[in-house]
C-alpha cells in the first residue's frame, strides 16, 4: 500500500461578474508570470474579450500585456477525464511552479479538480504536488 501525502495547494475565490474576475485575476497572474510560474487554465466560459478590454485600459509594458494575452483565456470544453489528462499533460512543466486556474459552475470546477487529482495520483512519480497550486473561482450569484 502506497501512502501519498499530497501537498498541492488549493485556494478558493469569488467574483461578482466577468469583468470583476478579469480585473481581479490579471494582477495576480502578471506577478506569477514574472516569477516564471506556468499558468494552466480551465474555463467554462470565454474571457478573452474581458481580458483584452481590461488590458487595453491598463498602463503596463506592452511586453507584459503580450505575455498575459498568451494565457489561454478561452473556454476549455472538456467532457471526460481523457480530455483533462491530455491538457494537463501537455501544459504541466515538471521543473516549474504550476498555477492551475479553474473557473465555472460548481459541477465544472468539481469535475476538473477530480480529474486533476486523479491524474496526479496516477502519475505520482512524474508529478511534484509541491509545484502545483490550484485556484477555484466561483461566481457569486443572487439568491432567489
Amino acid at each position: 500500500m502506497r501512502v501519498q501525502s499530497s501537498t498541492t495547494q488549493k485556494v478558493c475565490s469569488f467574483y461578482v461578474s466577468n469583468m470583476h474576475f478579469a480585473t481581479m485575476v490579471l494582477p495576480y497572474i502578471s506577478k506569477q508570470i514574472e516569477a516564471k510560474t506556468n499558468v494552466i487554465t480551465f474555463f467554462e466560459n470565454n474571457y478573452t474579450t474581458n481580458i483584452e478590454l481590461v488590458l487595453s485600459r491598463l498602463t503596463m509594458k506592452e511586453e507584459n500585456k503580450k505575455k498575459l494575452l498568451e494565457v489561454n483565456w478561452r473556454n476549455t470544453d472538456v467532457i471526460k477525464y481523457m480530455d483533462i489528462e491530455k491538457i494537463f499533460k501537455n501544459r504541466y512543466l515538471k521543473n516549474h511552479q504550476n498555477l492551475i486556474i479553474i473557473n465555472g459552475r460548481d459541477e465544472y470546477i468539481n469535475m476538473i479538480n477530480n480529474c486533476i487529482n486523479r491524474y496526479i495520483e496516477k502519475n505520482y512519480k512524474k508529478i511534484d504536488p509541491d509545484r502545483i497550486k490550484i485556484m477555484d473561482f466561483y461566481e457569486m450569484r443572487e439568491l432567489q
